[in-house]
């Protein structure tokens, strides 16, 4: 049950329901895995994946040899990704793309916005956790800016 902050929060869409199954998760797996030090942030529910987003150390979700995310996505019945949010937009979006390699992002300024073109190589376009439209907006809701992905 969420308190009225937060139910508020819910419905005018600043949190989701992502976010909130995912923190009450890791508020009962914190005594288990020791995550007091795992700053949770968002997550985003792609469709058949869950991307958990983390300020500072990724590896503290991830726990040793996986067992945190395993359990994150046992209970939350999806796979989950843990990505760095903040700060370095290349490690954000080099994180969310994995196993896919980042071959680099380009900014580029028209008509006073700015978007990201993400090039990736076209063989490795099978790796990529989700489908390139559900990716693209994924990436625009993190970075708050327009997202190209781009194959080469």
């Amino acid at each position: 049950m969420l308190c009225s902050g937060c139910e508020h929060k819910l419905k005018e869409g600043r949190i989701t329901e992502a976010d909130v199954a995912t923190s009450s998760i890791l508020v009962e797996l914190k005594e288990k895995f020791k995550l007091d030090s795992a700053g949770f942030t968002r997550a985003l529910d792609l469709g058949r994946v869950i991307l958990v987003f983390t300020e500072g150390d990724v590896g503290v979700l991830i726990g040793r040899d996986g067992k945190v995310v395993s359990e994150l996505s046992h209970r939350l019945g999806k796979k989950v990704r843990i990505a760095e949010h903040g700060g370095d937009v290349k490690k954000t979006i080099s994180d969310v793309v994995m196993p896919a390699r980042l071959m680099g992002i380009n900014t580029v300024y028209s008509g006073g916005s700015k978007v990201f073109k993400v090039r990736l190589l076209r063989s490795e376009m099978r790796d990529l956790p989700v489908d390139i439209d559900t990716l693209e907006k994924a990436l625009q809701k993190i970075l708050n800016s327009n997202v190209m992905i781009q194959f080469e």
